[in-house]
This record gives structure tokens, C-alpha cells and sequence, in this order.
């Protein structure tokens, strides 16, 4: 499981032109699941991803200590394997039916810490964000 986290001002996420979530301060995530994935794996992700202390002028405070969201984007693309080669390799992605109940059990276990929205799983999507830093942190579990 890899995630990408941006600190942010405003995120928001449409599909179609359609506003479907937003967010004001706290946490732009791109999530994406592997084959090897379990719950044990989703829960870890989701502490550290609420725990981790990227906000503040020294980094002292975790998205939970300011009180702020987060905006949970799915992006099979996280996981691509891309050492060889010029064209990215999926293969260790998770299929799209386990990846959306690993999804959406994300999003319930996010949520059990702080108020979490959602984009849409499988839809194209268009991502706004406002980076704030920038500060933008890879985290693999």
C-alpha cells in the first residue's frame, strides 16, 4: 500500500465537471492498494496517515492536532512499478473489485480519526488542490 500526501489549503475532487468533495486544511491523499495488501496493512496506513506531524512551522503537529480533513483520492497508478522501461508497469496493483472494498474500508477507518471525504473509485477524476509548503510525502506500508 503507497500513498502520496499533500498538506493543503483547499482540495477538492469533481467527476464530469460535478463537484463531489472538498476540503480546507489538512491532507490531499492518492492511495494506492498492492496485491499483497491485508487490514492489518490499512490500519497501520490510516494511523500513520493521521499521525503523522507535517503541519506547524517545525512539524509538531499531525491533520488530527489541527483539527483538520482529509480528501481520500484512489489512484491505481501509486503502485506502478517503473525501474525498467519507459511505459509504467501495474502488475503488482490490486484488482479493481478487492481495491474498492479496500478502498472504501479506507475511508471508514479514516474516518474513526477525523472527518474524511472521498473521491470516487474507478471515475476519472480532476483533483484540485491547494498545496500548502509545498510539502508532499511519500508514505509505503
Amino acid at each position: 500500500m503507497k500513498a502520496v500526501l499533500q498538506r493543503v489549503k483547499h482540495s477538492s475532487v469533481s467527476v464530469e465537471g460535478k463537484l463531489i468533495n472538498e476540503i480546507n486544511e489538512g491532507l490531499n491523499v492518492l492511495i494506492g492498494f498492492e496485491k499483497d495488501d491485508n487490514d492489518e496493512k490499512l490500519k497501520k496506513m490510516a494511523k500513520k496517515i493521521v499521525s503523522l506531524r507535517i503541519f506547524g512551522e517545525r512539524f509538531e503537529k499531525s491533520v488530527a492536532d489541527i483539527k483538520g480533513e482529509i480528501l481520500l483520492i484512489p489512484n491505481f497508478t501509486i503502485p506502478a512499478i517503473t525501474k525498467k522501461g519507459t511505459r509504467p508497469n501495474f502488475q503488482n496493483s490490486m484488482q479493481p473489485s478487492t481495491a474498492k472494498e479496500f478502498y472504501d474500508k479506507m475511508v471508514k477507518e479514516l474516518n474513526n480519526y477525523i472527518p474524511t471525504k472521498a473521491g470516487v473509485f474507478g471515475a476519472e477524476m480532476q483533483v484540485e488542490i491547494t498545496n500548502n509548503g509545498p510539502v508532499t510525502i511519500i508514505l509505503e506500508v
